[in-house]
């Protein structure tokens, strides 16, 4: 049986077990409501002590889950570090030039970003002519398209091309 239809028929029978508004009587079946009642508190009793259970469960498996997430973004951090530190030897080693090492192939790239060195002067320039280049009302200056104009030349105040090197295996 289900909490809410327990519930229901506990209702019934409260109800049932009013006097008679006209005569004042008691039901004559009044101790069999009652004990039926009664019947109905211990199944109600028992599905809240069930759905205690399943909560307390859950609350223990949330709690086992979220240790296992803490354990594991751990171990992927030190794994991260580790595959960081490997790389640096490798990119050390060869000293920027590719490199066939049989099992793999360490190759360099240059990757290019804006990196914006004073904002204030760059949204002033912009302004006069390249508005898709910054957003209102945070002034945020949208680096693509910034960088579209340094490649094609122009020279922006308070903003450089920046050059790096990252290395990577394949």
């Amino acid at each position: 049986m289900k909490l809410y239809e327990v519930n229901r028929q506990i209702e019934e029978l409260l109800g049932r077990l009013e006097p008679d508004p006209e005569t004042g009587e008691i039901p004559a079946d009044e101790e069999e409501i009652i004990a039926r009642i009664n019947e109905l508190a211990i199944a109600r009793e028992d599905i809240l002590t069930y759905l205690a259970k399943l909560f307390l469960n859950g609350k223990a498996m949330l709690q086992s889950l979220r240790a296992e997430e803490i354990r594991l973004k751990d171990r992927s951090q030190k794994m991260a570090r580790k595959q960081d530190r490997l790389l640096s030897i490798l990119d050390r080693e060869c000293g920027g030039e590719k490199t066939d090492l049989g099992v793999a192939t360490l190759f360099y790239r240059t990757n290019k970003h804006v990196e914006v060195t004073d904002a204030e002067a760059a949204v002033e320039w912009l302004k006069k002519r390249y508005s898709e280049c910054y957003r209102i009302p945070k002034l945020e200056i949208y680096k693509a398209n910034v960088g579209k104009l340094l490649d094609d030349g122009e020279e922006i105040p308070g903003v450089e091309r920046v050059s790096t090197t990252s290395c990577y295996l394949k």
